[in-house]
């Protein structure tokens, strides 16, 4: 009987996951405007599988605002000054996402990197789109998104 209560003992400790630490989460890092937090009013789902670049009023179809004194005020966003990046990330159990935006001036190309952090030892999934605020992209440049 004192072995099989011991082996159950090993088994538990075996198969449970420690509490693990995770990064403070930030807006962002690289060109992404560190005080602009990007307001979605919309809570719109399923628009998982799709990158979004932003550089238009009329492209901004989820009436995403702006706020540069954390949430006070919500602004709408210049568009001559500003481009919003998007793309979904998940994670399961407590997740904090990384963003990093980046500029390839050879290849004409900005770089959106987001990298999952997660930790915890469940099944539910957490996940959104991560909108980020960042100086205007140039017309001929494209954007690449990558999730790690």
């Amino acid at each position: 009987m004192k072995n099989i209560f011991f082996l159950i003992i090993i088994f538990l400790s075996l198969s449970c996951k420690k509490e693990c630490e995770l990064p403070e989460e930030t807006i962002g890092s690289g060109l992404i405007v560190s005080n602009g937090s990007i307001i979605d009013t919309t809570l719109f789902l399923g628009i998982e599988s799709k990158d979004y670049v932003i550089r238009t009023d009329s492209q901004n179809v989820f009436n995403l605002k702006v706020s540069f004194d954390n949430n006070l005020t919500k602004d709408s966003i210049d568009f001559s000054k500003y481009t919003v990046l998007g793309k979904y990330a998940s994670g399961q159990c407590r997740v904090v996402f990384e963003r990093d935006v980046s500029k390839n001036k050879e290849q004409k190309k900005y770089i959106y990197t987001i990298r999952v952090k997660e930790c915890g030892n469940c099944e539910s999934i957490t996940g959104y789109i991560n909108w980020v605020l960042i100086p205007k992209i140039e017309e001929d440049f494209s954007v690449s998104f990558k999730v790690e």
